[in-house]
């Protein structure tokens, strides 16, 4: 063969080989292109659009008004009148009466005196104690709720309605009393109150997406 052939035959395979080279590398360069993810630079100051929220004592206060326990409570009222003294009393005797009736009965706290540090995602909080306030049911007042003992029949001694009204006051003491030595009464008060407020820091660590620890004291 011509050596002018073989040359200009070998040319021409170089000249088809750098064009098909040339079309390859276009042809990737053009995918790696449509595939590139789109690259979004954020700005120094960019803030998440996340609600920045913490728990606050003002909530935990208005959520511990929320918790009262109340239940209905059977009190008894004991008393006395005396008999008078001096000639006009004379023949009077001593009459005891019984005077029953119902109460609501309310454990609550003092929101003022709830307390609250925060060191982080710890969180100390201690509770007061107790309130315990009553009110009582006029239904259960009632002409069959009150005894009273005989009168004598030589001189009146009438049950006066100060006397019932002191007797009902001090009944009203003991069962306060009684209320705060019933311990199963009281934890069920102190629970409610830490349930609600546990699982309000509780919703505002889902929101924020952090843990809070919660010490009572």
């Amino acid at each position: 063969m011509d050596k002018r052939y073989f040359a200009i035959g070998f040319l021409l395979m170089i000249m088809m080989l750098c064009a098909c080279g040339k079309d390859t590398v276009e042809e990737i360069e053009s995918t790696v292109s449509e595939d590139e993810p789109e690259v979004i630079v954020l700005s120094a100051d960019y803030v998440p659009d996340t609600p920045d929220f913490v728990p606050e004592l003002s909530r935990i206060k208005s959520i511990c008004e929320l918790s009262t326990l109340k239940c209905i409570y059977h009190n008894v009222a004991y008393g006395t009148q005396y008999a008078g003294t001096g000639l006009s009393h004379m023949g009077e005797k001593n009459r005891n009466f019984m005077q029953e009736y119902d109460c609501e009965v309310e454990i609550s706290y003092s929101v003022d005196q709830i307390k609250m540090e925060q060191n982080g995602t710890e969180i100390r909080i201690s509770l007061p104690e107790p309130n315990i306030t009553s009110r009582k049911l006029p239904d259960s007042i009632s002409p069959d709720s009150y005894i009273e003992e005989p009168d004598s029949t030589f001189n009146d001694n009438p049950i006066k309605a100060e006397t019932i009204s002191k007797a009902i006051s001090f009944a009203d003491v003991n069962m306060e009393e009684e209320i705060r030595e019933n311990t199963n009464l009281i934890a069920s008060a102190e629970y409610q109150a830490k349930s609600l407020i546990e699982n309000y820091i509780k919703q505002i660590g889902l929101l924020t997406d952090v843990e809070y620890k919660i010490i009572w004291e």
